[in-house]
């Protein structure tokens, strides 16, 4: 199983209507909601460990899980709030995000709710705010830490300057939870926040240097690069329409987890023997994937239906 671990949330898209009015469309989200979705779309089996709240927006999210086959077994349900996510869109596509969380649920997950496994994930996966703010932070290091040994563990950052403004503070937390990681995604956007000025080479060859066997690092509609151990390589966007790029990096994200187990490398040893010729492939894969949700409005991953030659040309 893919255990993905973080926030649930609901994205309210807001659109100017006439006079003072605005209207909003809502829809689930949060990255760490979306990665485990985008698994499940990809026929992987995945589950998600974060708290969810009992109010009504809450079951929608447990709903929604349950419509698209993400296990529900490790999911924390609480009577704190919901998080809210105000997204305003530029003229590219772009998000920018307000969040409205303040003790909301998915923040609100301590060491005590940390669950037990009969098997071990093949991976654990965490990101974006809930990998900082406590205490959820703190409990999922320590669960991080406790299953490590016998799981493979993904990070990928993702920076939210509104939920905290200190990017300096984000810098050291990503930087701490490096050593503890086997693949970084991270998007070029979050290392010019954290890491200004600095080239993108040297970053990611300093997380390999920490411990890290893959570090990732998308380009939005530029692609991506991967460095290991000895290689680097990359691979060019693919040119759509673009609808927006809500969910882009959490369909890559799962993409790029899928693709892993699919070329072997569910554990340490076989991670590290990824060949270049591999990891273009495995580029390949999840930005073709990531090109198909900035197609569509919203953070609608695709399905394994609409990856299929994509996926036999993986191996």
């Amino acid at each position: 199983m893919f255990l993905i671990c973080g926030e649930a949330l609901f994205d309210l898209f807001g659109e100017a209507g006439s006079g003072d009015s605005v209207s909003f469309d809502a829809r689930i989200g949060g990255s760490p909601f979306n990665v485990a979705m985008g698994l499940a779309r990809l026929e992987e089996d995945a589950g998600f460990f974060g708290g969810i709240s009992r109010d009504a927006l809450g079951e929608r999210l447990v709903q929604k899980f349950r419509s698209e086959g993400v296990s529900e077994r490790y999911i924390l349900r609480t009577d704190y709030l919901t998080t809210l996510s105000l997204v305003q869109k530029d003229e590219h596509g772009s998000p920018a995000y307000t969040f409205y969380g303040e003790n909301a649920a998915d923040r609100m997950v301590t060491v005590d709710d940390l669950p037990q496994f009969d098997e071990p994930p093949l991976f654990l996966h965490i990101g974006s705010y809930t990998a900082l703010v406590e205490p959820v932070s703190a409990a999922f290091r320590a669960l991080i830490e406790r299953e490590r040994d016998h799981t493979l563990v993904s990070f990928d950052p993702n920076i939210r300057p509104t939920v905290v403004p200190d990017m300096a503070l984000w810098r050291r937390n990503t930087e701490s939870l490096v050593p503890l990681t086997d693949v970084v995604k991270v998007s070029d956007e979050d290392l010019a926040l954290i890491a200004p000025g600095e080239p993108v080479e040297t970053i990611a060859r300093a997380w390999l240097g920490m411990g890290a066997s893959l570090v990732i690092v998308t380009r939005g509609g530029d692609g991506a690069t991967a460095f290991a151990e000895g290689i680097e390589v990359s691979r060019p966007g693919i040119k759509v329409t673009v609808e927006d790029t809500v969910g882009a990096g959490d369909t890559f994200q799962a993409a790029l987890l899928a693709g892993l187990k699919h070329l072997g490398a569910t554990d340490r040893d076989a991670l590290a023997a990824l060949d270049a010729g591999q990891l273009n492939r495995l580029l390949d894969f999840a930005v073709g994937a990531a090109a198909i949700t900035c197609s569509r409005r919203g953070a609608d991953l695709p399905r394994r239906s609409e990856l299929e030659k994509e996926w036999s040309a993986l191996k």
